[in-house]
This record gives C-alpha cells, sequence and structure tokens, in this order.
C-alpha cells in the first residue's frame, strides 16, 4: 500500500496510469541507462511518457514552442469561455428592460447555450480524435466571432437566443476538449503546472471579462461588450491560425510508458541495448526512421490538418465517450467537474437579480466588481496548485520507490475543505446586507475550493485515463451544461423562494462532500485502473457498434 493506496490484485504487469519517474537502488532493480531523461533539475526523472525519435512529435519540440500553443489556447480559452458563458451577469437587468421579459429568460440566454455546447460536444469530440484538434480549434473561434458579432447587432430576444446558440457551438472545444492537449504535449513531471494553468484560463479568472463588461455597458452601451470582444475573438482566430498548431501524433504505443499494460519502459531499455525482442522489432525501425525525419516547415504545421490518427469510424467515436461512465473513477470525476464549475456560472447569473436591488442598488459597472473576488481567488489557487503539484508528486513518487501513482495529484484537494466556508458566508451576508466589498471577498473564498477541485480532478484524469483524455471531458461537459440547462428554468425562483443564506449553504455543503469523496477514490483508484483495463468494457462495448 502506497500513501493509503490499495495495490491491485489484479493479474495485470502494469497498471495503466502508473508511472516509473525515478531510478532507485532496491536490490533486484535494473538500471535503464537507455531511457530518455528530462534535463536541468529534473536530469533524475524518466520522460513519462517516452518520446519517439521522431522531431514532429510534440513531446520533442522545444518547451517554449509547447508553451507557446498552450498560451493560445489559453488566450482563446479566458475570452471563450469567460466572456461568452458569464458575460450576461452585470448586465442582466439591462437585457431585462431592452427586451421587456423577466430574469428566467435572461438566465436562459446562458442556459440555451450551454444545452447547445453539450449538445455538440461529442461530435466534436470524435472530429478531434480523428482529426486532430486543430481543425476545430480554428473553425471554433470562427464560430465565436460570428456568434458575438451577431450578439451585438440583436435587435430582439429571439435574435440575441440564436446569437448565443451560434456562441455555444463555438465554446465547446475550449471547455473540455483543450484539457487534452496538456496529456499530448508534456510529460507527466510537467503537466500539474500546466493543467493549473489552463485552469485558471477556463475557470480561475473567467471573471475578468465580466469585470470589464459592467463598465463597457455603463459608459458605452451594452452592445459595445459584444463589439470590443470581438476584436479579441478576432486575434485569437488568427493567433489559432499562426500558432494553434496540431498536438495530435501517430507514436508508436511503446512509447505510451503510462497507458500500458506491459512494463514497456523495460522493452524500450532492452531494444535499445540491442536486446532481442522479436514481438517488438517495429521500435527499431521506429527509432531509425525517426532520427532521419526532418521537423515540418511552418508552412506545412499551417495545414488546418495533416492525417487521421483513428482507424475507428467516426459513429464509434460519437458514441464512445458515453461508455466511459462505466468506470467509477470517472463518473466519480465528472459529478465532481459539473457541480463544482456549476455554482461558478450560477453565483454570476444571480448577482443582478440579487445586488440590483435594495439594500445594494448596484449598476452594471459595481456587478462587474463583484467579479473582482473570485478572479483573485482563482488566480491564487491556480499558482499554489501549479507550484505545488509537481513537487508534490515528485516527492511522494521519490518515497514511494520512484513510482508515480495518479492518485497523488488528488492530495492537494484537501486544501479545498476549509474554502467551502466561503460559500456559507457569501449566503449570511447578502441576508445581513453587508457590504459588497466583503461580500466580494468571501465569494473569492468559497470560489478558491472551486478552483482547487477542479485542477486536481482534471490533473488526475490526463494522468489516469490520458489514452481517453478526450472522451471524458467532453463526457463531463455534456453532463454539466445539460445539469445547468436544467437548473435555468428555476434558478432565479431557487434564490427567490429559499432566500440567498439558504441557497448557498446548500452550495457550500454539496462542495464541501464533494471533497471528501476524493478519499475512496484516492484509496481504490488504483484498484479500478486494472479493472478497467483487464476487463476493457470501454473496448468491447465501443466495438460492438
Amino acid at each position: 500500500m502506497a500513501f493509503g493506496i490499495l495495490q491491485s490484485k489484479s493479474s495485470v504487469e502494469h497498471v495503466p496510469g502508473t508511472a516509473q519517474l525515478e531510478e532507485t537502488d532496491l536490490e533486484g532493480t535494473p538500471h535503464r541507462y537507455h531511457l530518455k531523461m528530462g534535463s536541468g533539475s529534473d536530469s533524475d526523472v524518466v520522460l513519462v511518457p517516452q518520446p519517439s525519435s521522431n522531431p514532429n512529435d510534440p513531446l520533442n519540440w522545444p518547451l517554449w514552442q509547447r508553451d507557446l500553443v498552450l498560451f493560445v489556447y489559453c488566450y482563446c480559452t479566458i475570452i471563450g469561455v469567460g466572456g461568452v458563458g458569464p458575460i450576461l451577469a452585470p448586465i442582466g437587468l439591462t437585457l431585462v428592460e431592452e427586451f421587456g421579459v423577466d430574469f428566467t429568460k435572461i438566465s436562459l440566454l446562458t442556459g440555451y447555450q450551454l444545452c447547445a455546447t453539450g449538445a455538440i460536444a461529442i461530435f466534436i469530440s470524435a472530429i478531434c480524435h480523428k482529426y486532430g484538434k486543430r481543425p476545430m480549434f480554428i473553425i471554433s473561434s470562427a464560430l465565436l466571432l460570428a456568434g458575438t458579432l451577431w450578439a451585438g447587432a440583436s435587435n430582439s430576444y429571439n435574435s440575441m437566443l440564436g446569437a448565443r446558440i451560434i456562441q455555444g457551438f463555438g465554446m465547446t472545444m475550449f471547455e473540455s476538449i483543450a484539457f487534452a492537449i496538456i496529456g499530448d504535449m508534456y510529460f507527466v513531471h510537467q503537466r500539474g503546472s500546466r493543467m493549473a494553468c489552463y485552469v485558471l484560463a477556463q475557470t480561475g479568472i473567467i471573471g475578468v471579462p465580466c469585470l470589464a463588461a459592467g463598465k463597457i455597458a455603463l459608459d458605452m452601451g451594452w452592445r459595445w461588450i459584444f463589439w470590443i470582444l470581438s476584436i479579441f475573438f478576432g486575434i485569437g482566430l488568427l493567433a489559432g491560425f499562426l500558432l494553434g498548431w496540431g498536438t495530435a501524433f501517430n507514436r508508436n504505443t511503446l512509447y505510451d510508458v503510462d497507458t500500458s499494460s506491459q512494463d514497456n519502459l523495460q522493452i524500450i531499455e532492452n531494444l535499445k541495448s540491442e536486446a532481442t525482442h522479436e514481438e517488438n522489432t517495429t521500435l527499431d525501425e521506429a527509432i531509425i526512421q525517426g532520427s532521419t525525419q526532418q521537423r515540418d516547415s511552418y508552412f506545412r504545421r499551417l495545414k488546418p490538418w495533416t492525417t487521421s490518427y483513428s482507424e475507428e469510424p467516426l459513429l464509434h467515436l460519437i458514441v464512445r465517450p458515453f461508455f466511459t461512465l462505466l468506470n467509477p473513477s470517472i463518473l466519480w470525476a465528472v459529478v465532481v467537474l459539473a457541480f463544482t464549475q456549476i455554482w461558478s456560472v450560477t453565483i454570476s447569473l444571480v448577482t443582478a437579480q440579487i445586488f440590483s436591488p435594495p439594500p445594494f442598488l448596484l449598476n452594471p459597472a459595481q456587478l462587474g466588481y463583484l467579479q473582482a473576488g473570485p478572479m483573485v481567488s482563482g488566480l491564487l489557487s491556480c499558482l499554489i496548485y501549479g507550484t505545488l503539484s509537481d513537487k508534490v508528486c515528485k516527492v511522494l513518487s521519490k518515497r514511494n520507490h520512484g513510482i508515480f501513482e495518479p492518485e497523488f495529484r488528488l492530495v492537494l484537494i484537501s486544501m479545498a475543505a476549509p474554502f467551502t466556508a466561503g460559500f456559507f458566508l457569501f449566503g449570511h451576508l447578502v441576508q445581513e446586507g453587508e457590504s459588497p466589498v466583503t461580500i466580494a471577498t468571501v465569494w473569492g473564498v468559497g470560489y478558491f475550493s472551486t478552483m482547487i477541485i477542479v485542477n486536481t480532478t482534471a490533473s488526475y484524469l490526463v494522468d489516469a485515463y490520458r489514452n481517453i483524455s478526450i472522451e471524458v471531458f467532453v463526457v463531463s461537459l455534456a453532463f454539466k451544461n445539460f445539469v445547468f440547462f436544467g437548473f435555468s428554468f428555476f434558478l432565479n425562483e431557487w434564490v427567490s423562494s429559499w432566500g440567498p443564506p439558504r441557497m448557498f449553504y446548500c452550495i457550500g455543503g454539496i462542495n464541501l462532500g464533494l471533497c471528501l469523496s476524493a478519499i475512496p477514490i484516492y484509496m481504490f483508484g488504483k484498484v479500478i485502473r486494472a479493472w478497467w483495463h483487464k476487463h476493457d468494457l470501454y473496448g468491447k462495448l465501443a466495438h460492438k457498434l
């Protein structure tokens, strides 16, 4: 038992997700002198997965180029999720007066948008799995630009609804599938900090556009929110075309040492040591061919797509995400990601209803400023997680004889539990009519717990189930968005009938329960991974279609 993680009694030689990060001096443990290792302070770390010898393998790109691609995705995510989803929060009352509807109708503008995002997710997932992520990156950016221009020109509620649905189609790529690029481009010991950067963009500072939107609406009119946002989308579309290169790569499966049920590290070591393994001679060919290949030119990298990354029919790839829910760990993660992120949008959509009337009487600019609390908290939480995650995993791996377990990522979820108190305080202070500055601060305290939970859960999924991470994040997105679509029909009535204290006590209690639910997943996660791979329910059911 490694730090409370139960060991599998399965006959699987190597449990997928588990990885040898460091060599050890244990008696009987062979040294592997021909494996590729990290550099600098990570020179003692075995690279997982092992990069191929092909310079076009994203794992072989210079780190600054991989980080540049991630930065482009993060930029598009900030404006594509934060600038679309909750952007109506500070102008809710303005739109009620503009279109002559109630707050529930305004909430449904986001509800139908997220419903569209969830409905199209499985189709975009299939395309990304088969042709890579770059084609949908470009198409999604174009849809976001078109939908935003349409929203700015809307002169009726139905017109705005159509624009929001188009925006929803474009959001899908950045709300879920882009998580998988972390697994495409980075080694295990690099993923925690990069995941923190992406979660920061996707959820942590989602309030940045709202922060500016209220002031823009007050000084220039609400339509200018969309006109200005469309400029940023234009920049994102251009940056995506020029720098958002494809991250998928057809790598020999022997290099995927973290997803295999065999000890591929030892096989690679033996092959490179000129040992005889007839069943794996294809790796020798891959090494020779890779060493003679040249990196694709910059202009070739601009092609929308280059090849197919799966031999499965699109129909199979469309249905496959739903089969991942048969895995208890994945089902847990889907529920956790859904509800923790739902509260972020929920609170944003009821701010106008709570803070526009007396005793607060906040204007659109002031409603936008309320987002400063969760924005600062989101930034701090992701910085803390990004700093600690990889270091904690390396320390635990070293003490576990150099072996990394994906469940090590879940250790930091313990940080989230105390900060759920922010949601309880939020409801209480609203009821007491306290200062909006104080309320925004405690909102940030609760938001800190949300960010830690999202970071740890997303990192765990990428490390434990990297080969199906696209499907996992897509089914999580679909579940979350359809749940919120249901919420949008009664959300405003909920806060009216229950009152802020009771509503936010409920939210805080659920978040605390989600933190505690990580304990059994931490303990039984490795057993579940072994069971999942041995019985291969995912593959068997998918291929019966």
